[in-house]
């Protein structure tokens, strides 16, 4: 069992949902870098729950505490270890989760892996909980890069049947300006009727986060393993509830000819670009020169109040189950930074090995 990345930098993430605390250790970034705290900050509360009468009701604080790597407000070279305590927890909602999982959940799952003796409260490590150490340390990937230019922006552009018009970069101000994390007044109006009208029913939806990554340095990526899609795929499916992902025109790119899909190049401002971006700044597994697009679909929370059909993992009867406890309509809206903070270190660790990095 491992909870680790590791390349260039090194991300371990501990704790559990309903646990004392959870938390992280980002190793492999360079002494002298300097930590900004309010950034850190900013981050954790937009994916914090209970912000928003759309989301979950848990109430966090989500203070990063970070215990080790930093001295004086900069990096020392050693391990950034990061703490984040739970204080509003409510286990006794689960209890019955115990022998009955939920279906669409990975209650099953930790039953087959784990046993008796596994973490179910909450959702264990499972749980979208997990994903608070993540964006704190993602923040300070993120800072790292924005220093040195790079630019990454990651809002929804589909909630159910719900799409938010063009795939275009949008600023961060624009985007946590509206609830829903869609950066268009009728989009976000349109999709937050429906969160209130799923959340009255008991039901939820999935959604499609779209993100944009700007100024990258042209040729970070590898062939093969650990292309740029492959590592930026490996951190965006540790998110629980991510369910696909592609790169520019990604699956849609099936039915077109060559003559629509390839992207012509010309030289513009010191480096090669292209005009169109089916390929969504990579081609060969390595950054070309354009911004690096990709989509993340995530599917609807599997917590909802309406009655569904489950096995009983200890009798093997079938059973009833009606899902109590806090839980977001859509687990997209809080996924967005979560998306953001995972494209900041997979571009962050291939950027370190690339040897462009300064």
């Amino acid at each position: 069992m491992s909870f680790i990345f590791k390349d260039s930098i090194s991300l371990s993430i501990f704790g559990s949902s309903h646990g004392e605390l959870v938390g992280c250790t980002l190793g492999g970034i360079p002494s002298g870098i300097k930590i900004d705290l309010a950034l850190i900050s900013r981050w954790m509360e937009r994916r914090a729950p209970g912000k928003s009468s759309l989301t979950t009701q848990r109430k966090e604080s989500d203070e990063v505490k970070i215990v080790s790597g930093v001295v004086d407000g900069y990096t020392d070279g050693g391990a950034i270890t990061m703490l984040i305590s739970n204080s509003d927890v409510i286990s006794k909602h689960y209890d019955e989760l115990r022998d009955n999982p939920r279906p669409g959940h990975g209650d099953i799952s930790l039953f087959i892996k784990y046993g008796d003796h596994r973490n179910f409260s909450g959702g264990g490590f499972l749980s979208g909980r997990m994903t608070a150490p993540l964006v704190a340390a993602g923040s300070i990937a993120l800072g790292i890069l924005n220093d040195r230019g790079i630019e990454i922006s990651s809002y929804l552009e589909q909630m159910g049947e719900i799409r938010c018009p063009g795939n275009q970069y949008v600023r961060e101000e624009e985007i946590y300006r509206h609830e829903t994390r869609m950066p268009d007044t009728t989009s976000d109006s349109r999709a937050s009727e429906m969160l209130k009208k799923l959340a009255s029913e008991g039901d939820s939806t999935g959604g499609i986060i779209g993100t944009h990554i700007m100024n990258v340095p042209p040729g970070i990526g590898e062939p093969l393993f650990d292309s740029v899609e492959s590592v930026l795929s490996h951190l965006t499916f540790s998110i629980p509830g991510v369910k696909g992902i592609e790169f520019g025109s990604g699956f849609a790119m099936s039915s077109m000819k060559g003559s629509e899909s390839n992207d012509p190049f010309e030289w513009k401002d010191g480096r090669f670009v292209s005009a169109k971006n089916h390929n969504g700044g990579i081609l060969g597994g390595i950054a070309y020169g354009n911004p690096i697009y990709f989509r993340t679909a995530m599917k609807p929370t599997s917590s909802i109040r309406i009655e569904q059909d489950t096995i009983n993992v200890r009798t093997h009867e079938h059973e009833k189950i009606v899902v109590k406890g806090r839980h977001d309509p859509c687990i997209a809206i809080r996924a967005v930074p979560v998306v953001n903070s995972a494209a900041a270190l997979g571009i962050l660790d291939l950027f370190l090995r690339s040897g462009k990095f300064r």
